[in-house]
C-alpha cells in the first residue's frame, strides 16, 4: 500500500524518511541531507516513517540518561560529604584542603551542568510538527543525551577519586606508600639523566635542564612533609618521615654531583652557545614555590630544550 504523503504544511510526522529529509533540507538549505537523515534515524519506525512515537521514545530515553547523570552526581555529593566528615580535624591541612576544594569545584561544575541539561531537555521535548521544530528537537535531544553521558562519566570518576582519597586519608600505610612512590619517581628522573661520548649539544642541554629540574621535584615533595607529619599525629601513625627526608637529601646531593659531571664533560662551545638558556631556565625554577604548577613547568622545559627556538623568548 502506498503511503499518502501529507501536505508539507502539516509537518513531517508520518512522512517517509526521504520526504522528511527533503522537507527539512528545503526549510534550511544550509542543512546537509545526509546529516538530516542520520538525525531522523532516531525517530523513524521500521516502515521508514518519521513517527510521533519515535520522538516520544527519544525524549524518554534522553530523560533517563539525564536522570542517571543526576543520580551519579548525587552519589558523588554523598561521597564528598563522607570525605569531609572523615577529614574532621585535619581539613585545614594543605594536602587535605586542596583536594577537598578541587573535588568541590568539580562537583559544582557537574551539578551545574546537570541543571543546564535539564533546562535544555525541557526546551526540545515537545516540538511542533514542523520541519524546523522536529529536526532541531531531535538534534537537541541527541546533544543532551551525549552531554548527559559525559556528565555521568565525570561524576563517576569524581566519586572514585573521592573514595580513593578517603582510603588514602584514613590509611597511614597507603599515605606512606604513595609518598615513597613520589620519591621513587624523583630518584628515577635523576637516574635517567645521561650523556655519552656520542651526545651532542641537544643531548647535553636536555640533560642539564633535567638535572636542574630535579631540585624542584625534591622541593615539591619536601613541601608536603609537614602535612604528612600532621596527618600522622592525627591518626597516631608514628613518625616515619625521617627516612623520606634522608632519601630526599641523598637525591639532592646526587643531583648536584650529576650537574657537576655534566659541566665537566661539556664542549666549551656548548656552554658558550647555550649558557644563557640554561641560566634562564634555572631562574624560572627558582621563582616557583610549591605546590608546583607542573603543567606550566613542563611547557617551560619543552621551550628551553628546543634549541631552534629563542629562550627565553625575545621581548
Amino acid at each position: 500500500m502506498t503511503r499518502k504523503r501529507p501536505d508539507r504544511d502539516d509537518g513531517v510526522v508520518g512522512l517517509s524518511t526521504d520526504e522528511a529529509v527533503e522537507a527539512i533540507a528545503d526549510a534550511d538549505p544550509d542543512r546537509d541531507p545526509e546529516t538530516v537523515r542520520s538525525v531522523l534515524d532516531h525517530v523513524t519506525d521500521d516502515d521508514g516513517a518519521v513517527t510521533q512515537g519515535g520522538i516520544d521514545e527519544t525524549v524518554s530515553d534522553t530523560s533517563k540518561m539525564l536522570a542517571t547523570a543526576e543520580t551519579r552526581a548525587e552519589l558523588a555529593r554523598m561521597e564528598l560529604d563522607d570525605a569531609r566528615a572523615a577529614a574532621a580535624g585535619v581539613e585545614d591541612v594543605d594536602l587535605v584542603r586542596r583536594r577537598l576544594e578541587r573535588y568541590e569545584s568539580t562537583l559544582d561544575d557537574v551539578e551545574t551542568r546537570v541543571r543546564e541539561l535539564g533546562v535544555e531537555l525541557q526546551s526540545v521535548s515537545s516540538p511542533d510538527d514542523d520541519p524546523d521544530d522536529v529536526y532541531e528537537s531531535v538534534l537537541g535531544l541527541r546533544r543532551v543525551a551525549s552531554n548527559a553521558q559525559t556528565v555521568q562519566q565525570r561524576a563517576d570518576e569524581l566519586q572514585m577519586d573521592v573514595e580513593e582519597f578517603q582510603t588514602w586519608l584514613t590509611t597511614p600505610d597507603q599515605r606512606r606508600s604513595a609518598l615513597e612512590e613520589d620519591v621513587d619517581a624523583v630518584a628515577q628522573a635523576l637516574e635517567n639523566i645521561e650523556v655519552t661520548d656520542d651526545s651532542d649539544a641537544d643531548d647535553w642541554v636536555d640533560a642539564v635542564l633535567r638535572a636542574d629540574l630535579v631540585g624542584l621535584l625534591v622541593a615539591d615533595v619536601r613541601a608536603e612533609l609537614e602535612d604528612h607529619r600532621a596527618l600522622n599525629e592525627w591518626s597516631d601513625a608514628g613518625d616515619w618521615l625521617g627516612e623520606i627526608e634522608d632519601r630526599l637529601d641523598s637525591i639532592e646531593s646526587q643531583a648536584a654531583e650529576t650537574r657537576d659531571d655534566l659541566d665537566a664533560v661539556a664542549n666549551p662551545a656548548w656552554r658558550d652557545r647555550h649558557g644563557d638558556r640554561i641560566d634562564a631556565f634555572a631562574e624560572t625554577l627558582e621563582s616557583v614555590d610549591p605546590p608546583v604548577p607542573w603543567g606550566e613547568i613542563r611547557s617551560e622545559l619543552d621551550r628551553a630544550r628546543s634549541l631552534d627556538e629563542d629562550y627565553p623568548a625575545s621581548s
